[in-house]
């Protein structure tokens, strides 16, 4: 087994030379992010056993598919902000996807080993989404374009005179229902007064039996009377 490789690993990861000891401790998560806006990578850097003299020097390191290289803090463009918190990148665009690591190393025991890296951070930029404002638009707009389109499409049935035919429908709908409706009510009506009549007839034709009944009567008492008579004499 190869000790110096370990310790050399160790003394990189920990820090840990002659009693002096850094550690750096880094998030090691994936931060999602969109375009145009800025993310803060945490880092906090630690010693202990050190001199105070000599404060350790930070500095960041990106990993991407076909390339690496240590962030120019002092660029320019003043996209990198370094701050006591963390790195913080402004105006973030899709090439700044990569795996971000902080290190931290003392100058005058850098090369004894004195200096430590964090575990690194993945950050994953993509194309930028609506806000809330754009969305707002785009939704009225599309209410908009929606409520044309409808008053269009009123406009074209008045002028071709579809909404008369389709009105035109109903009413006659409606007419030949009353009407139905008016020719079951007459037919109740008929067939009442047929009853009615009926009734009336029946009540008429007894009446009459009833007079050819009275005027019988005496007819008979009559013939008796004669027959009596003539018998008697």
């Amino acid at each position: 087994m190869n000790f110096g490789f370990l310790f050399t690993y160790a003394s990189l990861v920990f820090g840990i030379v002659g009693g002096c000891k850094i550690d750096v401790q880094q998030p090691r998560k994936l931060i999602r992010k969109k375009e145009q806006l800025s993310v803060s990578i945490p880092c906090s850097v630690t010693m202990s056993s050190c001199s105070k003299r000599d404060p350790p020097q930070i500095s960041w390191y990106v990993f991407k598919k076909d390339s690496h290289y240590q962030l120019d803090l002092r660029s320019p463009s003043g996209r990198y902000t370094l701050g006591h918190e963390g790195l913080t990148i402004s105006s973030l665009s899709e090439e700044d996807s990569g795996v971000y690591y902080c290190a931290a190393a003392l100058l005058s025991l850098a090369q004894s080993g004195a200096q430590a890296i964090g575990q690194g951070t993945a950050l994953k930029v993509s194309e930028r989404g609506l806000n809330g404002a754009q969305a707002l638009l785009l939704t009225l707009l599309v209410l908009l374009i929606v409520y044309s389109l409808l008053v269009l499409g009123i406009i074209v049935c008045i002028k071709t005179g579809r909404f008369k035919s389709v009105f035109k429908r109903r009413r006659n709908k409606s007419e030949s229902k009353e009407v139905s409706a008016r020719q079951v009510i007459f037919s109740g009506v008929v067939q009442e007064l047929s009853k009615r009549n009926l009734v009336g007839d029946k009540m008429q034709t007894a009446k009459l039996l009833r007079n050819k009944r009275l005027r019988l009567i005496p007819l008979s008492q009559m013939l008796i009377y004669w027959s009596w008579e003539w018998v008697l004499q």
